[in-house]
């Protein structure tokens, strides 16, 4: 039943995202070869941000005994600010304005996809309300893909959703991250066609566990089978895609 409603609610997405978001958002230039190693970088930091808002919220978010949780599109910007320095080391106004720029409009995206979701997230009596990280960053990039020509994807080996289906070149780059040799936690970018493609591991922490840790097998609140994942094992990756002049 939580598939066949999820599917029906990412059908009803997409019509908004194809008739109500403009698009795409131009930006002050073209986004520059110089710049696409921190635009790659910071861009997957920002999504790992917001994810880890959500993440820590699913408690206040799935109570049922509470209507208006307070958590709102500003409240999710200043948390994922927060965290985006935590992750990063830097504030947001201390990069550069083309940075900035791109920043923004996935902030912008962030935004919008928790606005769409306020009747449900404040809807009382109600448990699982179907707001998880995976849905921000999937309605995130969704939002993002329709206002400009970024695209972000989650993607994994062990996927739950066919959208977060790893391409070639994801795939290789997770196998990357898998190996003992590799840096843990270091990015990967590379230029391709005309396009700055770069991916971001993600490392499975407590908050994730709820949903993908143990018994394995046994089904989350989302009607999933956990895959029997430990804090510190690698997830998957933020999957990064632009063009570049």
């Amino acid at each position: 039943m939580t598939k066949i409603v999820t599917t029906i609610f990412s059908g009803v997405l997409a019509f908004f995202l194809f008739f109500s978001i403009p698009g795409p958002a131009p930006f002050a230039s073209p986004l520059q070869k110089s710049d696409a190693q921190q635009i790659g970088e910071y861009t997957a930091a920002m999504i790992v941000a917001g994810r880890g808002v959500v993440a820590r919220n699913q408690d206040l978010i799935n109570d049922p005994s509470k209507g208006d949780k307070g958590f709102t599109p500003d409240f999710v910007e200043a948390e994922m600010l927060k965290d985006f320095k935590k992750i990063t080391g830097k504030d947001m106004s201390e990069l550069s304005p083309s940075v900035q720029a791109v920043l923004q409009q996935v902030i912008d995206a962030a935004r919008m996809s928790v606005q769409m979701n306020q009747q449900r997230i404040n809807k009382k009596g109600t448990a699982f309300k179907m707001y998880i990280p995976a849905v921000f960053g999937r309605e995130t990039g969704q939002i993002l893909k329709a206002r400009t020509d970024i695209n972000i994807k989650q993607t994994t080996f062990k996927y739950r959703n066919a959208y977060n289906q790893p391409d070639p070149f994801e795939k290789n780059v997770l196998k990357k991250f898998e190996s003992a040799d590799y840096p843990k936690g270091k990015g990967y970018g590379e230029l391709i066609n005309g396009r700055y493609r770069y991916m971001k591991p993600i490392y499975v922490k407590q908050a994730c566990l709820k949903c993908h840790g143990n018994p394995k097998g046994e089904k989350d609140i989302s009607g999933h089978v956990k895959e029997g994942y430990k804090i510190g094992d690698l997830r998957g990756a933020i999957s990064v895609s632009f063009p570049v002049h």
